[in-house]
């Protein structure tokens, strides 16, 4: 009987089951609770994630994994208003989110006495089948939702695309919050961490951006110690229409923040493409600034974020169209700031094209190769099974810059050797790889050297070449696609002046 019940009423917490015998079947609450309690066969309970009450999720064996099942599911979480449900609306936020992002957008602490944190969080939702750990291609391991998961399983290649692509402009974004902070003498100029260098901290908190603050507003006078600077933090959150319940994380944090007393106090920053009122209103209410690309850079620059995330997308599934990236370097070329991971990513993208263009086997981007240490990314892959294998390393800066030595050492000692196992490992038997490093800017000579002594030690066992300069233009030139040259020329490496 009882199974029939929940089958009707739909998965649910067993304090709503428990009411339901009491007003609808007549039960005490003592005897509900107890039926409640033994349970049928074809009852289940959802394990590791505890509810108020001692309440447990129920359902029936027939409704788990259906949209029904997620949406009770994820309503009783969220209603709890804990560490659980801040964690969920992160990750539902952003559909995907890389796990030392993770660690800042959950809104729970790395490390904090009496409280969960951020790694509990996530390895008890894991256990709980609420949220998935998994390596994305081109991007490590990710955490999403479980029915995120089941959704893109078979697609995971185009879920990894649409990531990248946020993230690519949530980078360029942060790059240019930091210059704006730095030119308004808002921050200490040399002290601004943004994710992706480290990760960021005040407090027991990850965040996607800090920096100490000397402005009279945050500064505080400390007895027999004089001033003590404030702090300004920010998180990023590139949606349309953020909610109420993706934003709570942030306010969480700012929350225990300004209750901690040991930290100065804090100008908080969240930056989204658009708020709806309530989340608007709550982040007002909270004292909290709910910046938008249009607030801070104007509308122009706003609309180039969102075609940033559109063009990347598209170019990534191989739709090039260089006169967009023309448009977005016109747009946001003008942010302090912004340049530098745009450059990186529109590199890879034409690199990609170029080769695409001439290439008889398959040409991919962002591809994960697993060694017998560890893994390594191949920017652009081209496999032309039993006839030519192309790994090429991308290196978009700007013309004159020096390729980072310590970059170069880690291609030629860790990436080459984790990608020559791969092949290894999928029965490659053509003729040599070939290992290329393409960049817009160019070699120290010790990093040339040291490419050089590499080659003539491993020339039977695989190629090794650098395109660069002239040799780079020549490789452009040759597929003759006139808007690709005029944007490698304009963007990438111009022409000598006569």
């Amino acid at each position: 009987m009882l199974a029939d019940i929940l089958k009707t009423l739909g998965p649910c917490l067993s304090t709503e089951l428990t009411e339901y015998l009491v007003t609808q079947r007549g039960m005490s609450p003592a005897a509900a609770r107890q039926r409640v309690s033994r349970g049928a066969p074809q009852i289940k309970r959802l394990a590791y994630l505890p509810f108020p009450r001692k309440a447990r999720f129920l359902y029936h064996q027939d409704d788990y994994a259906s949209p029904y099942y997620w949406e009770r599911l994820y309503a009783a979480i969220l209603a709890t208003n804990g560490p659980y449900a801040r964690a969920l609306g992160a990750v539902q936020a952003r559909d995907v989110v890389p796990i030392e992002h993770f660690l800042g957008a959950c809104g729970a602490p790395i490390a904090q006495k009496k409280q969960l944190s951020a790694l509990t969080v996530l390895e008890r939702m894991v256990d709980a089948n609420v949220l998935v750990k998994h390596a994305l291609p081109g991007l490590e391991m990710c955490v999403m939702t479980k029915k995120t998961y089941e959704r893109h399983q078979h697609e995971l290649n185009e879920l990894a695309t649409v990531t990248r692509s946020r993230l690519v402009a949530e980078s360029v974004l942060l790059d240019s919050i930091r210059e704006w902070l730095r030119r308004l003498a808002m921050v200490s100029y040399n002290t601004v961490r943004t994710r992706g260098e480290e990760m960021p901290r005040v407090g027991p908190f990850a965040w996607d951006l800090t920096a100490p603050s000397y402005l009279t507003s945050v500064l505080t006078r400390v007895k027999d110690k004089g001033l003590k600077s404030g702090w300004v933090v920010c998180d990023v959150l590139l949606i349309e229409n953020a909610q109420l319940v993706h934003i709570e994380p942030f306010l969480h944090k700012a929350r225990s923040i300004e209750a901690l007393k040991n930290i100065g106090r804090t100008m908080f920053i969240l930056v989204a493409l658009g708020y709806d009122a309530d989340a608007f209103r709550a982040l007002r209410s909270a004292g909290i600034i709910p910046a938008t690309p249009a607030s801070l850079f104007g509308k122009d620059v706003a609309e180039g974020f969102r075609d940033l995330v559109q063009t990347l997308k598209e170019a990534a599934q191989g739709v090039v169209d260089p006169e967009k990236f023309d448009q977005l370097f016109s747009k946001l070329g003008k942010l302090e700031g912004a340049l530098g991971n745009m450059r990186g990513a529109f590199f890879e993208l034409l690199v990609a094209e170029v080769v695409r263009k001439s290439a008889a086997g398959q040409v991919r981007l962002n591809k994960i190769c697993k060694g017998e240490d560890g893994i390594a990314e191949v920017d652009v892959y081209h496999l032309n099974e039993g006839i030519e294998a192309q790994m090429i390393e991308c290196k978009g800066i700007a013309p004159g810059t020096l390729v980072d030595d310590e970059e170069i050492g880690l291609w030629l000692t860790t990436r080459i050797t984790r990608v020559r196992h791969h092949l290894q490992q999928i029965g490659w038997s053509g003729p040599l790889p070939r290992f290329e490093l393409w960049t817009s800017g160019s070699l120290s000579v010790l990093a040339r050297e040291r490419v050089e002594r590499t080659r003539q030690a491993n020339g039977k066992k695989f190629e090794i070449t650098v395109v660069e300069g002239d040799s780079l233009r020549a490789r452009v030139n040759a597929v003759n696609d006139a808007s690709l040259l005029r944007t490698f020329e304009h963007h990438f490496l111009p022409q000598a002046a006569p």
